[in-house]
């Protein structure tokens, strides 16, 4: 068992190859497309398009993520549930990350060694950057990473500490509530009027609708975090205390 553990572990998921095939694909594609606009000025007879590069795009990034995560260990070991629980903020993270930094590098070869760019990189760029911060933002709640002033807290019995954090997590709920309820009506007014993106022509409430995800995430994450405070109170224990941005 120990000497097929080794092998199996190398072993490439499908999700991984099938990424590096529509990589792979979309480069020949472009680098066609680029000599053939340089030798005789005519595109393609077959081409994509903005939104066929995008959506090759997307699926390869996809694909690379799950193969990704994959690799991961011990994930067999836990429900599917649990892990989106426990990492569904890091997995989105992870796709608009991607994402962005393969769409701008490519951009910027595209653009400066092929004299090829696109039209669509630096929208679809921009739009996964702002799904990033807002993603990012319930990440940061769930793991107690935000920035705060922790020099008074740390100085108060467990229990008045617990309280403070559960404070704090109530505040953060309103807060989270109210910028739902005011970005989900510019989402709307979007839907109503039919706002598209300049190059795609999607719907800019799809992107729009990063705030009240993020902010809906935040909630979630606050209403966890203020149950285990609220029993850290009761149990008379020092509440988690997260992530620290420097390690002593």
């Amino acid at each position: 068992m120990n000497d097929t553990a080794p092998m199996q572990r190398g072993r490439r998921p499908a999700s991984l190859k099938i990424a590096f095939a529509l990589y792979g694909a979309y480069a020949a594609y472009v680098l066609v497309a680029a000599a053939m606009r340089k030798s005789t000025g005519r595109p393609l007879p077959l081409q994509l398009g903005d939104v066929g590069e995008f959506l090759l795009v997307l699926v390869a990034t996809l694909c690379f993520v799950a193969g990704v995560l994959r690799l991961e260990p011990g994930r067999e070991e836990r429900g599917a549930w649990a892990l989106l629980d426990e990492n569904g903020e890091r997995y989105a993270m992870l796709v608009f990350y991607v994402l962005c930094c393969f769409v701008i590098v490519q951009e910027v070869l595209r653009r400066f060694v092929l004299n090829y760019s696109s039209a669509w990189a630096e929208e679809i760029a921009r739009y996964a950057f702002i799904y990033l911060g807002y993603v990012g933002t319930a990440y940061a709640v769930k793991e107690r990473a935000h920035i705060r002033f922790d020099i008074l807290i740390g100085r108060v019995p467990d229990r008045a500490r617990a309280l403070l954090h559960a404070l704090a997590e109530v505040a953060t709920i309103v807060f989270a509530v109210v910028a739902f309820w005011w970005s989900m009506h510019t989402v709307a007014q979007l839907l109503r009027f039919e706002g598209t993106t300049p190059v795609l022509r999607i719907n800019k409430a799809w992107f729009a609708a990063a705030v009240p995800i993020g902010f809906a995430l935040v909630a979630l994450r606050c209403l966890q975090a203020l149950k285990r405070d609220l029993g850290d109170f009761a149990a008379g224990r020092a509440p988690w205390a997260g992530k620290s941005m420097f390690e002593e």
